[in-house]
């Protein structure tokens, strides 16, 4: 029997027993993981910092009806406020209403951008700074493009309070997507984001390249770039989750294409392009620089082993003499690594914000791992 003829029973019972065997979430699955992945996705509001804070406001909510999320963050951070995201006050007749669609502000932008509070923390997490050049490697649909310019290009926001920090104009943000629907997708969103003078000036590009082919290719080439952020496409469990919730509710024994087009080796295929899409981000940044790899996958073949396998081939590679620079994950600041528990659990590797978490936030799934670009030592 094929898998799209499979039962609905046989496929669900095979999806639920794979991700609650004792080497996955064991018990968690079907007590609190399961649930959270079931219920309706939570929403958070990200300020296009790029209009006045009244627009947003007006669109969004005031400020009294609205509580900022606050992101983990070291006391030196200057760029800590760049990024900033809001709920709705605890107290609020509905606080887990969803925000109104973005609208237009008066200087014909976007005002805001409805995402997972967890994406937002993924791009924190790169710590961005003014003049970095950027390589968003899976950008599409857009919004932590949005989120990493609010940081290259602080000194265009209508409230900046002063002249624009030096290396502002080197600044460079390339956002890919290889998939021409979602790239015409991507560039159109962008557009109603960002000043049109960062496109005009060539700051700011949108790319349509295969990403697991190399960095060559990237307008800044290999070592080109300051930071990349990889937000691999993944076997996203609570889209089929979601999916399949969806088409039970209108006709019973009903199989979402989702749920069966999954199998457990699912995860493993999907793995071996994120895998390429690692070692291009790390070809395509400099030495010094920062990868953060993401997912949105509760597969722990997509989150830590990809970042295990990439490391065993980069010491592979680095003894055949094939590379002279390896990668390392960065361990965080213990003020940040505080305040990531408030999100995430850790993991080998990296961290995964799950929507079952104890800090009720109900964000995710999003697993993401930080690492550095380093030199080999000199033998």
């Amino acid at each position: 029997m094929t898998k799209t003829k499979r039962p609905q029973s046989s496929q669900q019972d095979a999806f639920s027993a794979h991700f609650s065997s004792a080497t996955r979430y064991g018990d968690r699955w079907n007590a609190s993981l399961y649930p959270a992945l079931l219920a309706k996705t939570r929403y958070a509001a990200l300020d296009n910092r790029y209009i006045a804070l009244a627009d947003f406001n007006s669109v969004v909510g005031s400020p009294e009806c609205l509580r900022r999320v606050v992101l983990p963050s070291a006391p030196s951070d200057i760029h800590s406020e760049d990024i900033q995201v809001f709920v709705r006050n605890d107290d609020a007749e509905d606080p887990d209403a969803p925000f109104s669609q973005p609208s237009q502000a008066s200087n014909g932008l976007l005002t805001h951008w409805n995402l997972d509070a967890a994406s937002a923390v993924a791009v924190h997490m790169l710590h961005i700074v003014t003049g970095d050049r950027v390589l968003d490697l899976c950008a599409a649909p857009g919004g932590k493009s949005v989120a990493i310019a609010q940081s290259i290009w602080s000194h265009l926001q209508p409230d900046y309070p002063g002249p624009p920090m030096a290396g502002a104009k080197k600044g460079a943000l390339h956002s890919n997507e290889f998939d021409r629907t979602r790239n015409r997708r991507l560039a159109d969103n962008l557009s109603k984001y960002l000043p049109a003078s960062l496109a005009t000036s060539g700051q700011q590009k949108v790319l349509q390249l295969d990403g697991t082919r190399g960095a060559q290719a990237f307008p800044l080439g290999v070592g080109g770039y300051d930071k990349v952020l990889v937000d691999a496409p993944c076997s996203s469990e609570r889209h089929i989750v979601h999916a399949q919730a969806k088409v039970s509710s209108g006709k019973a024994g009903a199989l979402a294409d989702e749920l069966a087009r999954w199998s457990p080796a699912t995860a493993k295929r999907m793995a071996e392009t994120q895998h390429e899409l690692l070692m291009t981000a790390l070809r395509a940044v400099r030495v010094g620089g920062i990868v953060l790899y993401a997912t949105c996958s509760v597969s722990n073949e997509e989150n830590d082993g990809v970042i295990e396998k990439t490391l065993a081939q980069l010491e592979k590679r680095v003894k055949k003499g094939e590379f002279t620079w390896t990668a390392e994950v960065i361990k965080f600041e213990p003020q940040i690594e505080q305040g990531l528990l408030d999100f995430a659990e850790r993991t080998t590797y990296g961290w995964l914000v799950l929507p079952d978490h104890p800090s009720g936030g109900r964000w995710g799934p999003l697993f993401f791992t930080k690492l550095i670009k380093t030199t080999l030592p000199p033998w």
